[in-house]
C-alpha cells in the first residue's frame, strides 16, 4: 500500500537524521571537548539539517540535555501531550453538550408524562360526565315509556310518538 511505503520512507527519514545527528555530536566533542556546548546551530552546520528538523523532540534529546530533564519533569508539554489536552477539551464540550441534550430530553419527558397524567384524568372525568348522561338518559327513557303506558292505558291515542319510538330503537311494550 501507499501509506506503508510512505510510513517506510519517513522511518528511514527518521533513523537517518538521529544517525547524522549521533553522528555530529560525537563529532563536536572529539574536535572541541566534552564539556563545550552543543548548539543547534553547530549541529546543523556539520550535519545539513535545518534548524526545525533538530528542534524535533526525537532530535532534540540527543543534543539538549537541558530539554532532557525539562520532558523528564514534564515542565515542557509535548506535542502528544498537547494533542492529549486538545481532546480532553473536545471530549468535555461534547459531554457537556450531549448533559445539556440529555437534560432536555429528560425535560420533554417529564413534560409528555405530566401531559399524559393530564389526558388521563380528563378521560376520567369525561367518561365520568358520559356515564352520568347515560344513566340521567336511562332514567328519562323510562319515565317517558311509564308515561306512554300510562296514556296507552287510558286509551289515548299514541301513534304520534312512534317516531320516538322508531328514533330510539325503543320497543314499547304496551301490554
Amino acid at each position: 500500500m501507499i501509506n506503508d511505503k510512505l510510513k517506510e520512507l519517513q522511518l528511514l527519514k527518521r533513523e537517518d537524521s538521529i544517525e547524522r545527528v549521533s553522528w555530529a555530536i560525537q563529532f563536536l566533542k572529539d574536535t572541541e571537548g566534552k564539556h563545550n556546548k552543543i548548539t543547534a546551530v553547530k549541529i546543523s552546520s556539520v550535519t545539513g539539517l535545518s534548524r526545525a528538523v533538530l528542534y524535533k523532540p526525537h532530535l532534540r534529546i540527543l543534543w539538549d540535555k537541558k530539554y532532557d530533564e525539562l520532558m523528564k519533569n514534564n515542565k515542557i508539554p509535548s506535542r502528544q501531550n498537547l494533542q492529549q489536552e486538545k481532546l480532553i477539551i473536545t471530549l468535555q464540550e461534547k459531554i457537556t453538550l450531549l448533559e445539556m441534550k440529555i437534560s432536555k430530553g429528560e425535560n420533554i419527558h417529564s413534560k409528555l408524562l405530566e401531559d399524559i397524567e393530564k389526558e388521563k384524568t380528563r378521560s376520567r372525568v369525561y367518561r365520568d360526565d358520559y356515564d352520568d348522561l347515560k344513566e340521567r338518559h336511562q332514567k328519562l327513557l323510562y319515565y317517558n315509556l311509564r308515561i306512554l303506558r300510562k296514556l296507552h292505558i287510558q286509551g289515548i291515542d299514541i301513534s304520534q310518538f312512534n317516531d320516538f319510538q322508531n328514533d330510539f330503537n325503543v320497543e314499547l311494550d304496551l301490554s
